[in-house]
């Protein structure tokens, strides 16, 4: 008997306007095949008070097509789970949705000033008997409930999301955290695994938006899953017994279908 497949999105976005996902069934190709599957935060923004109807639909939906499919929050999602991480293959794949990775969670956003506001009143507030980890997923989450939204995540018109992506370039200081996190993500991801998560081999995040494979000889692969949004677009993550497959998500006649296979390997040969 063959083992089962378990795939991994992060960022879905789900309506949003800034997501190419608008609807759920277009992931319906991406989802075949799949014994079950984790959503790794950010599924949709569950802060917003159009959210309930979608959040309903989302579950809906995965329910019927992967039964026993895992949602980890994220800080668009805070509230969507107890659960923030994930540990699989007797720890030696972590899947966690990011934001852990910065002191800031999302230090390019235009809500950073809040948040930091938020997380000094939480510095001594982790969970009973919560290692590092657990301590900061759970502040962040803490700090990301009931955040102000500045825009109206429905919106798709060109002049909204054109006022969007400016507010996103500007200040220079936003994108200029926006390529640090590019950057160090998978050094940050790689060191952080190495101290609280000793035996992990692959380290699975989303959250910059970022799609990417980073190997390293002394420590796990890190995958970047990227987004639905632009520019970048995704991949998913694979895992099928030991082996690992990193799969890009390419968009055809408005549904998104696995792509090219960019990275391959095994998590108990490394």
């Amino acid at each position: 008997m063959s083992a089962p497949v378990l795939r991994i999105f992060s960022d879905l976005h789900y309506r949003d306007g800034q997501s190419s996902l608008q609807r759920l069934d277009a992931m319906a190709p991406l989802l075949e095949g799949a014994d079950q599957i984790v959503l790794n935060g950010d599924t949709l923004d569950t802060q917003t008070a159009s959210a309930l109807p979608d959040l309903a639909e989302a579950r809906a939906f995965f329910a019927q097509h992967t039964p026993g499919s895992i949602f980890l929050s994220g800080n668009h999602d805070p509230d969507i789970s107890d659960q923030t991480e994930l540990s699989l293959r007797d720890d030696r794949i972590w899947i966690t949705h990011g934001d852990v990775l910065f002191d800031e969670i999302a230090p390019w956003s235009s809500l950073r000033p809040e948040m930091v506001r938020r997380l000094t009143g939480l510095v001594n507030a982790p969970p009973e008997g919560a290692d590092r980890v657990r301590a900061r997923l759970h502040r962040h989450r803490l700090a990301c409930l009931n955040l102000p939204t500045h825009h109206d995540r429905l919106n798709r018109s060109l002049i909204y999301r054109s006022v969007r992506l400016a507010n996103t370039l500007f200040p220079p200081h936003r994108l200029l955290a926006m390529l640090d996190a590019w950057r160090t993500t998978p050094s940050l991801a790689r060191s952080l695994a190495l101290a609280e998560r000793p035996r992990s081999r692959l380290v699975v995040v989303g959250h910059t938006h970022y799609p990417g494979v980073w190997r390293d000889r002394e420590g796990p692969v890190v995958i970047n899953t990227g987004s639905f949004c632009r520019p970048f677009g995704g991949l998913f993550v694979e895992v099928c017994g030991e082996n690992v497959r990193a799969v890009r998500i390419v968009r055809k006649g408005g549904e998104f279908h696995p792509g090219r296979v960019i990275a391959e390997f095994s998590v108990a040969d490394r």
